[in-house]
Formats: C-alpha cells, sequence, structure tokens
C-alpha cells in the first residue's frame, strides 16, 4: 500500500491556500538538501522564487490542493507542481500596471529549463535548475526516493479524488 504522502521525504501537499506558500518553499528547500545537495546561496534563492511562484500558480488558479515534490536528475534539481486542474499553463502578458502575470516570466529566466504537461491527476508543471559540478558530486538518490516516485501516480490520484469530493 502506498504511503500517504506527508510521510514522503521528496513530495507534500499544500493546501489550497496562498498563506500555504512560504512553508513550501521552505519545505522543498528541505528536501533537496535531505537528497544530499549543498545548496548555495544563490540557488537555494532561486529554489525558493521558483518554487513560490509555480506553487502560487497552481493554488491561486485551482482553489484546490497541489503535490509538491523534488528529486535530482543525476544532472538537475527538479521540482514538480500537480494539480486537479488539465489546463496547462503558459505566461500571460501582464500590462504595466498589473499586479499579478509575471510569475512564468521569472521561471523562464531563473530555471534552466521549465514546462507543464498533462498527467492522470490534471497537469504538472515543472522546473530544472542547473546543480554545480561541486555540488552535484554529493548528492544521492536513496533507494527509498526511487520508491516514493513509484509510488506517486497512486498518491496524486488519490488527493485528486479528494479534490473533488471536497468541490461537490
Amino acid at each position: 500500500m502506498p504511503r500517504p504522502l506527508g510521510d514522503s521525504p521528496y513530495a507534500f501537499t499544500v493546501p489550497p491556500s496562498v498563506e500555504a506558500v512560504p512553508a513550501a518553499r521552505d519545505s522543498i528547500v528541505h528536501r533537496a538538501q535531505r537528497l544530499g545537495l549543498t545548496l548555495d546561496e544563490e540557488l537555494t534563492n532561486d529554489l525558493r522564487l521558483l518554487t513560490g511562484e509555480v506553487v502560487a500558480n497552481s493554488v491561486t488558479h485551482t482553489q484546490a490542493e497541489c503535490v509538491v515534490s523534488v528529486r535530482w536528475t543525476g544532472e538537475r534539481l527538479r521540482v514538480e507542481v500537480t494539480d486537479a486542474d488539465p489546463t496547462l499553463v503558459r505566461p500571460s502578458q501582464a500590462a504595466a500596471m498589473d499586479e499579478n502575470g509575471r510569475g512564468l516570466f521569472l521561471v523562464d529566466a531563473l530555471a534552466t529549463k521549465w514546462g507543464s504537461e498533462p498527467c492522470a491527476a490534471g497537469k504538472k508543471t515543472w522546473f530544472e535548475l542547473a546543480v554545480p559540478a561541486s555540488v552535484a558530486r554529493t548528492a544521492t538518490e536513496p533507494a527509498s526516493h526511487a520508491r516514493a516516485a513509484a509510488e506517486e501516480p497512486t498518491q496524486i490520484t488519490s488527493a485528486h479524488t479528494r479534490i473533488k469530493a471536497q468541490a461537490a
């Protein structure tokens, strides 16, 4: 039986509130460190900012919880935010005086690579950060992380079911 998301060292559920975004930023940094990465200040700041933008985008536009996960690809640090809305994200055209609408431009500018793709739960929006070789040498992906990643689709589908039930 799959573990609940709250038990995973590399994934967690974020409540449907922008007030939950700061805790999500801190949590993703902590989980990235659990991968064995020693993050410098610049990488940590980029990780926090990009996580905040993608998570805030998810909870603002879906009004539902999302699942955030982090993993080491062997070359990059990858953060994924999965939510129940199947509409793929793309940058919008913000006017000069608009207070919103620039988050994905930040993601595009700072991330090594990013995207949005459909998944069983709805969509997955992700970004990757290049990690300096000196940091990457210390990173490992424990077997428990690989196991947690394999269980993730079941867990996310379960979150999607809870989201639909709450909306009804």
